[in-house]
């Protein structure tokens, strides 16, 4: 099933959740080269242009990207849902803001509009959301948005494919 964007876009009076497109491209070269983005999803192998691509391609396969705006409708950084393989009732949370983003709640509100989305829209019974241990302030907005800790699961590094560990949580629709 392919989604169709909301229109209006999603909103919670703060933050707004769109489609990405071009205008948004310099905020995707600036968080996929942030040193903290950098960190946890590995060095950049495209460029924001194919970022932008990739994101559509994979909105067209049911997997949509929505860039994470304030009431200006600039982009401070990005939240999408990537669906399970071998089950399309189940989806994962990802996120990144940019650093001048941080720290004010944002990422907690993008995850929220996305999740509360997801369940209406894409029919999922069950989002997913993985964090590095040490990635403590990522734990926390899954932890604010609703998200229980399921426990700690084996998981592959973004930057070199080493096993590794993730915490890993959960969110059911109304919980």
């Amino acid at each position: 099933m392919v989604p169709r964007a909301p229109d209006p876009p999603l909103s919670d009076g703060v933050v707004i959740l769109r489609p990405p497109d071009e205008r948004d491209l310099p905020a995707i070269d600036i968080g996929i080269h942030d040193p903290d983005v950098v960190r946890w999803f590995g060095a950049p192998d495209m460029t924001a242009t194919d970022v932008l691509a990739l994101n559509r391609r994979r909105w067209a396969e049911g997997s949509p990207t929505f860039a994470i705006c304030e009431r200006d409708d600039v982009c401070v950084g990005h939240v999408w849902i990537n669906l399970a393989r071998d089950d399309s009732t189940i989806g994962s949370v990802g996120y990144f803001l940019l650093p001048d983003a941080r720290g004010r709640g944002l990422a907690t509100r993008a995850v929220r509009l996305i999740a509360d989305w997801a369940f209406r829209e894409l029919g999922l019974v069950r989002l997913r959301l993985s964090t590095e241990p040490t990635n403590e302030p990522s734990q926390r907005v899954a932890e604010r948005a609703g998200f229980r800790t399921v426990g700690v699961v084996a998981g592959r590094h973004p930057i070199d494919g080493a096993s590794t560990e993730q915490v890993l949580f959960e969110l059911t629709p109304g919980a």
